[in-house]
């Protein structure tokens, strides 16, 4: 039987603070007496509307803590500005939550943000340090000058890649096609599909290919990978034996722009590719006219359940002489919250988050109340009972925008994935042990590895004007074509935008951790 949210939050919300404390240290069910409300500049996604201050889920952690927090939300678009404009000495909200935040420029350069090792130490933090402490976790989670000025976000999930390729199944079998392996097999798929009306309108409205521009979920930048060249959002890879290497430069680079010049020639890739955004790019997908695409997973997401029926899984295809490499993903710990050298009161913020990071507090949190959206079973692991349609869901409970830290091992033993998790953890173990991924991910060197103030200044101003030069590249080779002047220029053009300092900036930050 269908219930209303209203039902629902009154109904859990009694089962969410009946129930009892599964972490060592539990959290305190006593009040602490009314006190000024804290602030904090709260990350909100795009496409959804609440109040963070009235939400159901924080008027739970509040009767838990005593403690009371006004919120003041931006959307992701205003984000980056609206954090510059909050660090004004004397007028900083007590806490940044989510979003992203340079820890190097605000904590270790302009001390604006409170290094928390010592809080940490002192045990203030017990349900999140437990888990912080797990192997490999502290070091991303330290700046450069050796402190802790963050408590990250982590959901671990056992992701190796971002995009998986899905081919149109019932296209393949109205035409009698086999799932292509190479990309000459795939091209040729695509003129089928273009030509052989598959959706049996009588009409040649058949969009082959449907891809967005310059990421790894929906975007071309996975097509690379078909010529063994993982190209990822910082450009740059290890090799086998430990070299940076820009992968823009790289001859598959070109390989890879030939091949898709060859595809916009033929009309088999939807040339809105280079401006369109993931919504319009889910918007034509879902009419069920594409035959092939790469996304995150197919179930619970923005494509239409009668549209994704008609797609499988697909490996990544190979070029002639070549071996198909996709990035590989890691877990990696976003940022989750920092206290601003204007906080109030330190030991009272920290009470307020450690609270969220209480096992049970924690997956409702993330996936409704316990009773509701969300079951205990008999072994102690939580379990998704149903996923509310349209983002209903962000209405109780913050999801991704709230505090959130679970690392392989503890999350495992506490919770069973939902389908649509299970769904791509699936996808990952096919593609891990058809050996399409890097060996090592760029992501150890991006966003792993300690850097410097001065490093990362170097790196965010080189890789902003290298993606200019890159994106322009593509956009004029695979529409005008790959010659032996446009590839001089394009080489030249990265080369007088500072690659290969890019490069040797990595290199020294991949030696540096190598050794340490």
């Amino acid at each position: 039987m269908k219930r209303t949210i209203k039902l629902v939050c009154l109904l859990a919300a009694a089962a969410f603070l009946l129930s009892s404390c599964s972490d060592q240290a539990a959290v305190s069910k006593e009040p602490s007496g009314a006190q000024a409300p804290l602030t904090a500049l709260q990350y909100e996604i795009d496409n959804i509307a609440v109040d963070f201050s009235s939400m159901w889920y924080y008027q739970q952690i509040e009767k838990q803590t005593g403690v009371r927090v006004d919120f003041t939300e931006v959307k992701d678009s205003e984000w980056s500005s609206a954090v510059a404009l909050a660090f004004v000495k004397g007028k900083m909200p007590d806490m940044i939550l989510r979003g992203s935040l340079d820890i190097e420029e605000y904590g270790v350069t302009r001390h604006l943000l409170v290094p928390l090792d010592e809080y940490i130490e002192k045990g203030l933090l017990p349900n999140y340090a437990a888990r912080m402490d797990e192997a490999g976790l502290r070091e991303q989670l330290t700046a450069s000058d050796g402190h802790i000025y963050q408590l990250g976000f982590l959901i671990s999930q056992d992701v190796n890649t971002n995009g998986h390729f899905f081919i149109n199944r019932k296209w393949l079998d109205a035409l009698h096609l086999s799932v292509p392996e190479t990309t000459e097999e795939l091209t040729e798929v695509l003129r089928r599909f273009r030509n052989g009306d598959p959706n049996g309108n009588g009409l040649q409205d058949e969009i082959p290919l449907e891809f967005t521009f310059d990421d790894n979920t929906t975007g071309i930048y996975n097509l690379f990978s078909f010529f063994a060249l993982p190209l990822n959002e910082d450009f740059v890879y290890l090799d086998g034996s430990g070299k940076v290497r820009f992968a823009p430069e790289e001859d598959a680079f070109f390989e890879a722009a030939e091949w898709l010049h060859q595809l916009y020639l033929e009309g088999l890739l939807d040339i809105d590719f280079i401006s369109q955004g993931s919504s319009i790019w889910a918007a034509k997908v879902n009419e069920g006219n594409v035959g092939m695409f790469s996304y995150w997973r197919l179930q619970n997401t923005a494509l239409n359940p009668g549209i994704t029926a008609d797609y499988e899984i697909m490996l990544p295809v190979h070029a002639e002489g070549r071996k198909a490499c996709l990035p590989r993903n890691m877990d990696i710990i976003e940022f989750g919250a920092a206290l601003t050298t204007d906080n109030r009161d330190i030991e009272v913020s920290l009470r307020w988050l450690d609270a969220q990071f209480e096992t049970e507090n924690m997956l409702v949190s993330q996936n409704g109340p316990v009773g509701d959206t969300l079951t205990r079973r008999e072994d102690g692991r939580y379990e998704v009972a149903y996923v509310p349609a349209d983002n209903e869901l962000y209405q109780t409970v913050p999801v991704i925008c709230g505090q959130f830290f679970a690392p392989a091992e503890y999350y495992a033993s506490v919770y069973v994935p939902a389908a649509h998790r299970r769904e791509k953890a699936g996808y990952c173990e096919l593609y891990g042990q058809a050996g399409v991924l890097e060996a090592v991910s760029a992501k150890e060197l991006t966003a792993v590895a300690a850097k410097t103030t001065a490093e990362s200044s170097v790196i965010t101003r080189l890789k902003t004007k290298l993606k200019s030069v890159v994106d322009a590249g593509i956009v004029a080779m695979v529409t005008q074509g790959v010659t032996e002047e446009r590839k001089t220029e394009f080489r030249q053009s990265l080369k007088e935008n500072g690659y290969e300092e890019y490069c040797r900036v990595y290199q020294q930050i991949h030696d540096r951790r190598k050794e340490k």
